[in-house]
């Protein structure tokens, strides 16, 4: 992390904010990270976007270090709201990956004035109809699959966590780090800002028996590809395409992913047909493909916010 960061909390009536400023000129950026993640996801590509502007990231509710208010996309956007008006921000950028390149887009559909949203692949859970070329029975298999393989993994973290847990968890996160090109660090910071220690024990937030499943199931209520229909300000939609197969992964999925890929690719482009104000960019790499893909989704955010 640069010495010109620092961190704050920025207290409201409904839940404190955690931000981390990375300083900067000019027009802001509020960056919003993704589900059971944390804004340490952006200490890489926060300073580099600050050469341009004032950058920001903030933790989402639930998240990192603000407290566990109750969860809903309003509560959410009006966070965003918060955390610009602190800093003085008028018509700051938005941009978040994955969940937070959901709420990106819904902040950006009530902020028409914004001087744009970028989304990092944060387009909603799978449709059916967007596995292009595969059985529905089959994809309807598989993802039950998918789904009870998913659960069984989150109750291992649901706590209180032991200390070996702990430990295997950052284990697993530095090799996450390597695997997507990150710093080390920055993933095991990420982790202990998510870890919770309470008299009984570890815990993890957003809680995977609590507010974490709710989130989740949140993420169904939501139509992307309508909110982005909505959208009047800029929208800048990168999508991820990975040719390759997750390390470990059943041998079924890069086939299903693949498959979703073609499609979810087939909408965004038709929806960038019919809205001049909403630009679609494919880029090759995984769903983190905030860190793979730093150097060129810096530049194409710098371009995208100078027009």
């Amino acid at each position: 992390m640069p010495v010109t960061a620092t961190d704050a909390i920025v207290r409201t009536s409904s839940v404190p904010i955690a931000v981390r400023d990375f300083g900067g000129e000019g027009a802001g950026i509020i960056l919003i990270h993704g589900l059971s993640r944390t804004l340490a996801d952006w200490d890489v590509m926060g300073p580099l976007l600050a050469n341009n502007h004032h950058v920001v990231a903030m933790d989402v509710r639930g998240h990192g270090k603000p407290g566990d208010r109750p969860w809903s996309w309003d509560a959410a956007v009006e966070d965003v709201d918060v955390v610009a008006n602190h800093f003085g921000m008028a018509a700051p950028a938005a941009m978040g990956h994955s969940l937070g390149g959901m709420i990106a887009s819904i902040w950006g559909r009530d902020h028409p004035e914004s001087a744009g949203v970028i989304n990092l692949d944060g387009h909603g859970n799978p449709r059916p109809d967007q596995y292009v070329g595969l059985d529905p029975a089959w994809v309807s298999e598989k993802r039950a699959q998918l789904e009870a393989l998913q659960k069984q993994q989150l109750v291992t973290l649901a706590g209180p966590m032991s200390a070996a847990s702990v430990e295997a968890l950052t284990s697993q996160q530095k090799a996450v780090a390597m695997r997507v090109n990150a710093p080390e660090e920055l993933f095991v910071e990420g982790l202990q800002r998510m870890l919770e220690v309470r008299d009984e024990g570890t815990y993890l937030r957003p809680a995977i028996d609590g507010l974490g499943t709710e989130i989740y199931t949140s993420l169904d209520d939501v139509d992307m590809l309508a909110v982005y229909r909505d959208v009047r300000c800029r929208l800048l939609l990168v999508n991820a395409i990975d040719p390759a197969g997750a390390t470990g992964a059943p041998p079924w999925l890069s086939e299903l992913m693949a498959a979703f890929r073609k499609g979810q690719t087939r909408d965004l482009s038709e929806l960038a047909s019919s809205k001049p104000n909403v630009q679609v960019v494919t880029l090759q790499g995984t769903h983190g493909l905030l860190f793979e893909q730093v150097e060129a989704i810096t530049r194409i955010v710098l371009e995208f916010l100078k027009r």
